[in-house]
């Protein structure tokens, strides 16, 4: 049964890199079309990111909280890790500097809600319980935290199209921080926003998604809303 949920986790981590690159070569090949923006935007960051890893979660009845050994260390690694990335970097005086309408910033904060929804549910709901019995476990917990740097490091390698090594390396870098604060507080919902403000801050910064399609990132967000709302509905009737 352990090699069965570790093979399927590899599966659909491999799914999920699968998908991020098509998605980024059609986006390079079409330049930037309308069909590219969907197949990211749909069924990359909802139907793979979203549905997939709340799928399992429903089927082995996971959990998206568990009791956390020491928070006080767990946030003290998540503030680090936003401020490494957002501060320390330069880039949220960056998007201070380039002066963003209220418009575009909702565009920016539609786009990478599901796109940091479904790295975080990767990394913090099916990684951590595709791993079984870390929570007991040091080398397991060892084992934990290179998962997470490495989803990290090749989910943004792939981003790349195995380009930058450096972008690469400095989401390593930062999956590290967050799996360290994960492994201490062990709530996916206070690592989550963490890593949803850090990819929204960077990304302002790099200024590329200007032209994006307002409404393609209008119902991606509606379709991972719905899949967590209907989550959240199952959730409620069988605690109730």
């Amino acid at each position: 049964m352990k090699t069965k949920s570790i093979l399927s986790g590899l599966f659909w981590i491999a799914v999920f890199y699968i998908c991020w690159g098509v998605s980024q070569l059609i986006s390079i090949k079409t330049q930037h079309s309308l069909l590219s923006s969907l197949l990211f935007s749909i069924v990359f960051t909802g139907l793979i990111g979203c549905f997939i890893p709340i799928y399992f979660k429903k089927k082995f009845r996971w959990r998206y909280n568990k009791s956390g050994p020491d928070r006080v260390v767990g946030y003290l690694f998540l503030i680090l890790a936003i401020l490494f990335s957002t501060i320390l970097s330069g880039a949220f005086l960056k998007v201070i500097e380039l002066k963003y309408s209220w418009t575009l910033i909702l565009k920016y904060v539609l786009l990478f809600f599901p796109m940091s929804l479904g790295i975080g549910l990767f990394a913090f709901l099916l990684i951590p319980n595709t791993i079984q019995g870390w929570e007991e476990n040091k080398t397991k917990s060892v084992l934990l935290i290179i998962a997470i740097v490495a989803f990290f490091f090749l989910s943004f390698y792939v981003d790349s199209l195995f380009q930058d090594m450096e972008l690469a390396v400095t989401m390593g870098f930062i999956g590290l921080l967050l799996g360290l604060s994960y492994l201490y507080i062990r709530n996916f919902w206070i690592v989550y926003p963490a890593l949803f403000i850090i990819m929204l801050v960077n990304t302002l910064a790099d200024n590329k998604y200007d032209e994006y399609n307002y409404w393609v990132v209008i119902v991606s967000t509606l379709l991972s809303l719905t899949i967590l709302t209907f989550d959240f509905i199952k959730n409620r009737k069988i605690n109730n």
